[in-house]
């Protein structure tokens, strides 16, 4: 039996943002369980080379019975209306969602709550955002965690050394609206505070172009308590993450869906200081793994940093609660899900 993967692989190109990285993780999770007949429907050509995907599609449809499909608001709007007619036609449509925003999506566009009821399921990342399509008459929302194929460190490997400067790292795609900014300046004031180097911050990940000229600025003048460390491949994410502090996340995206650079952390046993996104509770338990702050107030991040510092005494305990929360989005557990759904 063939599956069809409908989803952004990127062509021949590399991409590190989300969507990519999640539509890849499903490509490889099926491989390493085991099913290896997959047709690969990639939405890169959909605007590059639209007879491409066109062919690829098409094709897919004499073969393909079921399909995992992985796409952005305007990869909904589009193909949307295709897969409905291909559900009621005998395909068995497992729709993942990309992001956070699909259940205010459905309730802005009032043809969608059909489409998306006429799927297999709707694979959500989040028990709210779940609940909520529930509640909206989207009987086939399902919950299903967010994953990455990652080697989770052991606790007889876990970091044992609090003290000063204290190591921040960002691990995402650098960008203003990802708070990278945010951050850089909350570790200037409370190293001015303190009239001395107190904390520092790493920042890995691609850096978008319209974003360098002020990154690069920013990190000049910070008088080296922050740097930039360059793109480290996400299967290498624990080896380098696992001796910081604590990694930073102060998105101004307040409906993130569940972020893969926060299973990154925990999977390397760092906890996380997070300003609160929508579903940030599902993640992150206060003073467990990681801190939150009041999204509407980022100035709290600085505030946050030197809790977390001066009550470093506890990080020991929060590392074993990271490591704890990472199984809940390994591979294996999430593809036993898929299967199970799918029935394959």
């Amino acid at each position: 039996m063939y599956i069809g993967i409908i989803g952004h692989f990127g062509g021949k190109e590399s991409f590190n943002d989300g969507q990519t990285v999640k539509t890849m993780n499903i490509y490889n999770g099926l491989l390493n369980s085991g099913i290896s007949t997959i047709d690969k429907i990639d939405t890169y050509y959909i605007k590059r080379n639209p007879i491409k995907f066109l062919f690829v599609f098409i094709k897919s449809l004499f073969r393909d019975k079921k399909y995992i499909v992985l796409l952005s608001i305007n990869g909904r709007r589009l193909l949307f209306p295709i897969l409905f007619l291909l559900s009621k036609c005998g395909k068995d449509i497992y729709h993942y969602a990309i992001g956070g925003r699909l259940a205010n999506e459905v309730e802005k566009y009032p043809s969608w709550k059909r489409y998306v009821s006429s799927f297999k399921g709707n694979w959500m990342e989040s028990h709210e955002l779940e609940e909520k399509l529930q509640s909206l008459g989207v009987e086939n929302a399902i919950y299903l965690p967010n994953f990455k194929k990652l080697n989770v460190l052991e606790e007889k490997d876990l970091d044992k050394d609090y003290i000063p400067p204290f190591q921040f790292c960002i691990f995402s795609r650098v960008m203003k609206e990802k708070g990278v900014s945010d951050a850089i300046n909350a570790v200037n004031k409370i190293n001015s505070k303190y009239g001395k180097q107190i904390v520092t911050l790493d920042i890995y990940g691609p850096v978008e172009d319209d974003y360098k000229e002020e990154l690069f600025s920013l990190i000049e003048s910070s008088q080296k308590n922050c740097k930039y460390c360059g793109i480290i491949d996400s299967s290498k994410s624990v080896e380098a993450l696992k001796s910081y502090f604590a990694l930073l996340f102060p998105t101004h995206w307040k409906h993130e869906g569940i972020p893969g650079t926060i299973i990154d952390a925990f999977s390397a046993g760092i906890p996380v200081i997070a300003r609160k996104w929508q579903y940030c509770t599902e993640m992150i338990s206060n003073g467990k793994n990681g801190y939150y702050y009041d999204f509407d107030k980022p100035e709290l991040l600085i505030d946050v940093m030197e809790y977390a510092i001066v009550h470093a005494n506890e990080t020991m305990e929060m590392k074993r609660n990271c490591l704890k929360k990472a199984v809940e989005y390994s591979e294996n557990h999430v593809m036993k899900q898929i299967k199970r759904e799918m029935e394959i």
